[in-house]
């Protein structure tokens, strides 16, 4: 009887594996569809969800201001070496020359950069970003990577010395002040023996020759030749005027006049704009015994001359004169 109630189980235990490996696969495929099913529902609502996020306005994060400019994200100035700067900055240009103002703007953010020249009276748009307002040629931006809003002066002349202001458009403005000043070429006139000039004497009929030269404060500059002027006004006709060329960068301009008379007497400048002139004055004079002695007599009277006797010196030299005008009259 033991042995028939064993065989009963093994039948059973039998026919129950029997059953579960033929529903395997059908299980199986229920689970794949249901992987599916779900993988779909996953992927419907990533999309969705992705949808919606496209469709919601930016988030907007609040800045945070510190007192540090690496963590200030307004734009602010800074030098060649990206230090921060304030205030202002001192520039000498050279006369002649092309010169930059730098104006290097850290985190700018899609903000302007304009350039204005001021005065105490007055204020004048020069660029705005890369745009020039000005109808004078010789001012440009020349943009230099990354950040550099560099204002370029083409053929500085003396009356661009002043302030320029490199300004952003921030609220309020932020400003960056430029002090600029030109340096204006060494300028001297000279006789025959390269001595400089500031009075010489001449007989009547004596030919008169004078150099004004002239050396730019920079070697790149370029400066115009000289202009001479008797008493302020445009020479004479008989006056001849002619250019060599010089050692050096030096410009030479020379002065002519073949044979002297007392009206060639006077002031004669040579200059190189308004504010860069030398003067030397001429005296033409009647006979050359009398006018030997009277050049004697001033040589003389300047070489008796202490820096503290500027005024009697010069009363001496005008007596001199007054005693030789009345002699020859």
């Amino acid at each position: 009887m033991t042995g028939s109630v064993w065989g009963s189980r093994f039948c059973l235990v039998l026919a129950a594996i029997t059953i579960v490996i033929a529903n395997y696969p059908r299980h199986r495929d229920r689970l794949l569809r249901e992987q599916l099913v779900n993988n779909h529902k996953v992927t419907r609502n990533i999309t969705q969800l992705q949808d919606i996020v496209a469709d919601l306005p930016p988030l907007r994060i609040p800045r945070l201001r510190h007192h540090h400019r690496v963590t200030d994200w307004e734009p602010y100035f800074e030098n060649a070496d990206g230090q921060g700067i304030n205030g202002s900055q001192n520039v000498a240009l050279h006369l002649g020359a092309t010169a930059y103002l730098n104006c290097r703007v850290a985190m700018l953010s899609g903000k302007k950069v304009m350039w204005l020249r001021r005065n105490t009276d007055w204020a004048s748009l020069l660029t705005l970003g890369n745009t020039t307002h000005i109808s004078n040629s010789r001012y440009s931006v020349s943009f230099q990577y990354p950040n550099n809003w560099r204002l370029a002066i083409s053929g500085v002349r003396r009356e661009d010395h002043g302030v320029y202001v490199c300004q952003v458009n921030t609220h309020p403005p932020r400003m960056l002040v430029t002090n600029v000043t030109v340096l204006a070429p060494d300028i001297r006139i000279i006789d025959e023996a390269r001595h400089e000039l500031q009075d010489r004497y001449y007989k009547t009929g004596s030919g008169i020759e004078l150099a004004c030269v002239v050396r730019p404060s920079c070697p790149d500059s370029r400066v115009p030749y000289p202009v001479w002027r008797k008493n302020s006004e445009t020479l004479p006709d008989h006056i001849n005027v002619y250019h060599i060329n010089g050692s050096y960068e030096d410009l030479v301009t020379r002065l002519y006049i073949e044979q002297a008379k007392k009206t060639d007497s006077g002031e004669y400048t040579c200059s190189v704009s308004q504010f860069s002139t030398t003067a030397v004055h001429i005296h033409v004079l009647n006979g050359e015994k009398q006018a030997a002695v009277h050049h004697d007599q001033w040589n003389a009277a300047g070489a008796n001359c202490y820096a503290g006797f500027t005024e009697f010196c010069v009363a001496l030299a005008n007596l001199f004169l007054y005693m030789w005008q009345s002699y020859s009259l």
